[in-house]
C-alpha cells in the first residue's frame, strides 16, 4: 500500500501519501470500496484505520451491446433496431489463481457472432516487474461498414451468409518497475475476409487493391504513465499514453502501416466540490500513402470522439483533439440494498452525481478525401453541459446537452461500464 507501521513521514506529506494509497488499492480492481481514516494520537504519532470491502471475483455477466458506435446513433439513425443488438455472456474471473491474474471468456450473437478468450498474469517474474497477457478473438458479421459518405457510415448486409470474418491473436509483455509507469510490447496476427461485393464493387480500397482478404503480423509498443486517483472517473492526477504501431512486418505484404498515437489527460481538483480537466489526443501516420479503409479511421471511433458530433465519423491519416472541462459534485451517498442482493460486494452502492461542462475541438487530416465528406480537413468545435452519475466507482452514466459548430444540438446519453 506504500504505508508501513512505524514509518516516519513529514506531516505535510501525510494526506498525499494516504490519497496515493487509496488510489493504489482501488485501481487493483480487487475492492468494491476503500475507506482510510486518520486518527491523531499525539503531536508525533498518527494511526490509520483501513476499511475495505472486497469485490466479487467471479463475474458472470449477460451481454446486451449495440453494434453502433454509441447509443445515440442506434436510437436516432438506426431507429433502435433490434437487428443491431448483440446478446451473449461474458465470464470474468479476477484473482484466478490468487495472484491478481484474470481469465476472461466471452460469447456474443445477434448482429455479430463473437468468441473471445484472454488470460492476464501481472507478475511472471520474482521481482514482479514483468506481466504477460494472451488473447484470441474470432468474429463474424452479416453487415459491414464499407464506406464513409457525408461523414456517416454506409453499411451493406447479406442475409444468406457472413459478409465479414476476422480472427486475431495477441501476446503482450508488460514491464513495470514503478507503480505508475509501464512499458508494453504486443505481437499480433490478424486475418480477415470480406465478401466480393465489397472488394470488387462497393469499395475496392476496403483492404486495398480490390482484395477480398487480408492478413498481417503486427507489433505495438506502448508507454503508460497513469497517476489518476480512480481510473474510470478521475478527480485528480494525470494519464499519459504514447503508442507506436507497425502493421505488416513484410511477411505477407498485404499491409504496411506505421502509426504513432498520444493520449493525455490531467485532472486538477480546485477543492472538494470542483475539479477541472484538460486533455489531448493525437494520431500521426508515418507512411503517407493511402491506407485501407478500416485502418484510416480518426475522429468518432473509440475514445477519439468530440461532443456534439456523435452522429459523425471523420477518416484521416492524422488527427488532433483537445478537450477542457469543469465538474461540480452535487452530492454523494451510499445505498444499502441489504438482503435484496445476495452478493455482499454489491449490497452497498456508492453513488456520486455531478454537473459537468465540456468543450472539445479537433481536426483530421485526410489528404485522399473527396468532397463527399465535408468535415474532413475542417476544425470541429463542440460544447456540452449535463449530469454524470457514478456508481460503484467504475460505472458512469451521462445525460448531456451538446452543440457543434454546424449549429446542430440535442440531448445525448452515454454509459460506460468496466468488467
Amino acid at each position: 500500500m506504500g504505508l508501513k507501521r512505524g514509518a516516519r513521514i513529514p506531516s505535510t506529506e501525510i494526506r498525499e501519501r494516504v490519497d496515493r494509497s487509496y488510489a493504489t488499492l482501488m485501481n487493483t480492481g480487487l475492492f468494491a470500496s476503500v475507506d482510510i481514516a486518520i486518527d491523531t494520537l499525539n503531536a508525533d504519532e498518527i494511526a490509520l484505520e483501513l476499511q475495505i470491502r472486497e469485490t466479487w471475483y467471479l463475474y458472470p455477466v449477460p451481454v446486451f451491446s449495440l453494434a453502433d458506435r454509441n447509443f445515440n446513433v442506434w436510437l436516432n439513425e438506426m431507429n433502435a433496431s433490434l437487428d443491431r443488438v448483440n446478446i451473449g455472456a461474458k465470464l470474468t474471473y479476477y484473482n484466478f489463481t490468487g495472484r491478481r491474474d484474470r481469465l476472461k471468456i466471452g460469447y456474443e450473437t445477434g448482429y455479430r457472432r463473437l468468441y473471445e478468450l484472454s488470460y492476464r498474469h501481472p507478475y511472471i517474474n520474482q521481482a514482479g516487474s514483468l506481466g504477460l497477457e494472451a488473447s484470441y478473438r474470432y468474429r463474424q458479421q452479416r453487415e459491414q461498414n464499407y464506406l464513409t459518405v457525408g461523414n456517416r457510415q454506409e453499411f451493406v448486409r447479406l442475409e444468406d451468409r457472413f459478409i465479414y470474418e476476422q480472427q486475431s491473436v495477441d501476446v503482450k509483455l508488460t514491464y513495470r518497475r514503478r507503480l505508475y509507469v509501464s512499458h508494453s510490447l504486443t505481437a499480433g496476427y490478424q486475418s480477415s475476409e470480406i465478401a466480393d461485393t465489397i472488394a470488387t464493387i462497393l469499395n475496392p480500397e476496403f483492404f486495398g487493391g480490390g482484395r477480398s482478404s487480408q492478413e498481417f503480423a503486427s507489433l505495438r509498443y506502448s508507454f503508460t504513465d497513469d497517476r489518476r486517483d480512480v481510473r474510470n472517473y478521475p478527480w485528480r492526477g494525470y494519464f499519459l499514453r504514447a503508442t507506436l504501431d507497425k502493421d505488416g512486418l513484410g511477411i505477407t505484404g498485404e499491409r504496411d502501416g506505421l502509426t504513432a498515437g498520444l493520449t493525455y489527460s490531467k485532472f486538477i481538483p480546485l477543492n472538494e466540490k470542483y475539479s477541472i480537466n484538460v486533455g489531448a489526443g493525437a494520431k500521426y501516420s508515418f507512411i503517407r500513402s493511402q491506407q485501407p479503409f478500416l485502418e484510416n479511421r480518426a475522429i468518432g471511433f473509440g475514445s477519439n470522439g468530440i461532443v456534439g458530433y456523435q452522429f459523425y465519423v471523420v477518416d484521416g491519416l492524422d488527427m488532433l483533439i483537445w478537450r477542457a472541462g469543469i465538474r461540480r459534485e452535487l452530492f454523494r451517498t451510499k445505498v444499502n440494498l441489504g438482503k435484496w442482493v445476495f452478493i455482499d460486494a454489491f449490497r452497498q452502492i456508492p453513488i456520486r452525481v455531478l454537473f459537468a461542462v465540456q468543450a472539445n475541438q479537433g481536426f483530421a487530416n485526410a489528404p485522399f478525401a473527396g468532397e463527399a465528406n465535408r468535415l474532413n480537413n475542417t476544425l470541429l468545435t463542440g460544447v456540452s453541459a449535463g449530469f454524470d452519475a457514478v456508481l460503484y466507482y467504475d460505472m458512469v452514466g451521462s445525460v448531456q446537452y451538446n452543440r457543434n459548430h454546424l449549429g446542430e444540438d440535442g440531448v445525448f446519453l452515454a454509459l460506460q461500464l468496466s468488467f
